[in-house]
């Protein structure tokens, strides 16, 4: 599942996650329905475990043009992924393959809900990178969010950021 969202309004995101929790979540797993062919795709692959943003803004990467970006009054948008691992099968309408870059990646593991997440996002881009300069962010690559759980507001819960590496 894919969305355009401009800058200004990063809220969106949140919002999209609400449409895959009513879009799926609900009906299949809480209410117990028969999960139609969108639904059943998004099972087969675990569409929910990642979320993925990225642009064609050339030679960038995810986490500076944030910066950049995110809640200035701009026109520009992001695309934001919320997605799994694709594991073959048909893809419904409404769903689209993103290619990731292959490579290095450092995998960085937040705990404490999503609360936690928001504050250790912001200290990992603000401190822990600019302090590690042998990280650098691949240009022209996608910043990708990793989900494992279900209870957002547990302390318990576990999340992060995947980062590709230079070269």
């Amino acid at each position: 599942m894919s969305k355009n969202i401009e800058f200004c309004h990063p809220e969106e995101c949140t919002k999209f996650w609400g449409e895959y929790v009513e879009r799926i979540i609900k009906p299949v797993f809480m209410e117990g329905k028969t999960p139609d062919e969108f639904q059943q795709a998004a099972i087969d692959n675990g569409v929910g475990a990642f979320g993925l943003c990225t642009c064609d803004i050339p030679n960038h990467n995810c986490a500076t043009c944030a910066e950049v970006n995110f809640g200035k009054k701009c026109k520009k948008t992001f695309t934001y992924v919320i997605g799994g691992i694709y594991k073959g099968g048909n893809v419904p309408e409404g769903m689209a393959l993103f290619p990731i870059h292959s490579g290095k990646w450092l995998k960085v593991h937040f705990e404490g809900g999503m609360k936690a997440f928001h504050q250790q996002y912001q200290m990992f881009h603000k401190e822990w990178l600019p302090a590690h300069p042998e990280y650098k962010w691949a240009d022209n690559s996608v910043s990708m969010e990793w989900y494992q759980g279900t209870d957002i507001n547990s302390p318990d819960y576990q999340c992060g950021v995947m980062m590709p590496l230079e070269d």
